[in-house]
């Protein structure tokens, strides 16, 4: 069944009018006609089934036939702390992040991150980074879209996460202690995961975190790359946790 992110205050209209990049993707990519079914979500935990009622050249309706509170997930509350990495991996990371079940991404400048002007630039591609989320929630079938928050310091990121969540930060320096050794025998209700730049974490930061009350660990005897790391851990997590495999 296709699916459609619509926002919230369109999804309470019995007529609903799609055009844009929304339209395109219905009609030249799914190649929906009048009469198909396409499910919408709000990602607040709505769902409802509609029916293509009038396609135009730029713009097409639908008719919104049943609304449903969609099914909650039965997962963790997941958090990644991401520091700003160079060019466009941090789309890649907000794309699979969504299918992995994240709950919201913080993009942070840390020292080791990308330069200022970098990180300027990434301010403004919130929006473009929110609507991968969106995209990639509805690919995948989530009925919720991740969070993308506003680009901020490391140190604050810590330092404002819950102290009863299950805190990670991966660091290539933690050779004594690794990923599985931390991992909670009961799933915990809230997780935050940090991973650091091309360049790594400074050991000040390493030891912020550790005061901040975050465990500190590796992920093996390779060094992976920022975005792989952070696919790589919450994949594991979500297998240990209970919310794949």
């Amino acid at each position: 069944m296709s699916r459609l992110f619509i926002d919230p205050s369109k999804l309470a209209d019995d007529l609903v009018v799609i055009a844009g990049e929304d339209h395109r993707y219905l009609t030249r990519v799914l190649r929906l006609k009048i009469g198909d079914a396409v499910v919408l979500f709000d990602g607040m935990g709505v769902e409802a089934d509609a029916t293509i009622a009038r396609v135009g050249p730029r713009a097409l309706e639908l008719r919104v036939e049943a609304r449903r509170p969609a099914p909650k997930a039965e997962r963790p509350d997941v958090t990644l702390i991401q520091a700003l990495t160079k060019g466009d991996k941090l789309d890649l990371v907000v794309q699979k992040a969504t299918e992995l079940g994240v709950a919201r991404i913080i993009p942070v400048t840390s020292a080791r991150s990308v330069p200022r002007l970098e990180a300027m630039r990434a301010i403004g591609r919130r929006t473009r980074w929110q609507k991968i989320a969106r995209d990639a929630a509805r690919q995948s079938g989530r009925v919720d879209v991740p969070e993308i928050e506003p680009v901020t310091a490391l140190s604050t990121a810590l330092t404002s996460s819950p102290n009863d969540a299950f805190r990670v930060l991966l660091w290539e320096g933690a050779r004594q202690s690794s990923l599985r050794t931390v991992i909670p025998t009961e799933r915990p209700k809230r997780v935050v995961i940090v991973t650091g730049p091309e360049g790594g974490f400074s050991e000040e930061e390493v030891e912020f975190a550790r005061a901040a009350g975050f465990a500190v660990v590796g992920l093996g005897p390779r060094i992976l790359r920022t975005e792989t790391a952070a696919l790589v851990t919450l994949a594991i997590l979500g297998f240990a946790l209970g919310d794949l495999g």
